[in-house]
């Protein structure tokens, strides 16, 4: 009998072993990054020579913690979650007052063959694929590309969905409600792209479409550009048009600065009217295994009848301490023509640590900054 009970058992905790669910694991990830700089600008504002020192953050990336987690659902599916928030190294401070999670807040199914799925807040495509764009991985103050493209990061109620890789190349399409009662298309916005790795060669196409509550403006937006492998570093190119009216400032085309659209505002604020084309271009080039050096040169090109078109030249240097730890440099100036304003930003906005030049005036920057991440 206690033959027949063992062997019962033994039947029993094999069957338990071999079900789908014995097999299904999770994992739940704690992640981060730190990143404070030194930063010096210099510039004429109300026609006085004006400069401003900061002990600023979000330099070379978006200071940040997150979790991540993923759960085997068995049979090659996955459930997938993300939420993360900003804050300011310097302070201690919520990167966004309104809201915990303001980079990322998303739940979603993922499928080896069928792709993935995600609903929530998410960062659209623009900002995925920018730092793919540019030497300067579309942050501090020598990056033109972001400087004068202003693309929106992320947007709520989002639905998305990214299509199995193939031939290396992967798509991706969403849809964001605007969460008006009785109005299912005001504040919505629409995505699609797609980016393409083949060999030494990225490219990446972005399409963003966004309308305001009343759906009478509305705001398109086209971001292309890739970057080429040549073994010891790499050259980038970056394209941006958007048709919203950024003359006078560097306002963003959906009137809220990365990662800080209020959704009591609604995604388009201003009024619609000429475009805007942001061109850019730079490399880098791989000393050692920790050494890496840049240049860079954008140029924003202002088809409105004040023709505010503006340029910027950069440099920048890094070199890894480690895998984790990163130590930058960055030089820059900004000719702005007219009455344009363009200013050199970072990551993400951080009030009090940018200079605004006044209209038709040049502005130079300078930064030293780390960045740690775990």
């Amino acid at each position: 009998m206690k033959k027949l009970i063992r062997i019962g058992a033994a039947g029993a905790l094999l069957g338990v072993v071999a079900s789908p669910q014995a097999f299904a694991q999770s994992s739940v990830t704690l992640y981060g990054v730190l990143d404070n700089y030194i930063g010096y600008q210099s510039s004429t504002v109300g026609g006085k020579s004006t400069s401003l020192t900061v002990l600023g953050s979000n330099g070379l990336s978006t200071s940040r913690y997150g979790l991540k987690g993923v759960e085997d659902l068995g049979g090659g599916m996955k459930a997938n979650f993300d939420i993360e928030g900003g804050f300011d190294p310097s302070t201690g401070a919520q990167q966004n007052s309104f809201r915990m999670f303001d980079r990322q807040a998303w739940v979603g199914l993922s499928d080896d063959r069928f792709g993935s799925f995600r609903v929530g807040r998410q960062e659209t495509a623009m900002w995925f694929y920018s730092g793919n764009m540019d030497a300067f991985g579309a942050a501090t103050y020598g990056s033109g590309f972001n400087n004068f493209a202003q693309w929106q990061a992320r947007v709520d109620n989002d639905i998305a969905y990214f299509a199995p890789t193939f031939f290396h190349t992967q798509v991706e399409v969403h849809y964001s409600l605007g969460g008006l009662a009785g109005n299912t298309g005001g504040n919505g916005i629409f995505q699609a792209a797609v980016q393409s790795w083949q060999g030494p060669v990225y490219v990446a196409v972005a399409y963003l479409n966004a309308v305001n509550a009343t759906q009478t403006n509305r705001v398109q937006q086209l971001m292309a550009g890739g970057n080429y492998n040549y073994g010891s570093g790499k050259v980038y190119v970056g394209f941006f048009r958007t048709n919203d009216v950024v003359s006078a400032t560097t306002g963003n085309a959906l009137g809220s600065p990365g990662g800080k659209f209020d959704p009591a505002v609604g995604a388009v604020s201003n009024t619609p009217g000429n475009y805007h084309n942001t061109y850019s271009l730079s490399a880098d080039y791989q000393f050692n295994p920790a050494l890496t050096v840049g240049a860079g040169y954008a140029y924003i090109q202002d088809d409105s009848s004040l023709h505010n078109n503006a340029e910027e030249f950069s440099l920048i240097s890094t070199y890894s301490l480690s895998k984790s730890t990163t130590l930058y440099a960055v030089a820059s100036r900004i000719n702005n023509s007219h009455t344009a304003q363009f200013k050199m930003g970072d990551a993400a906005t951080t009030t009090g640590t940018f200079l605004t030049p006044g209209t038709g005036q040049s502005e130079t920057g300078f930064q030293l900054g780390m960045r740690h991440s775990f």
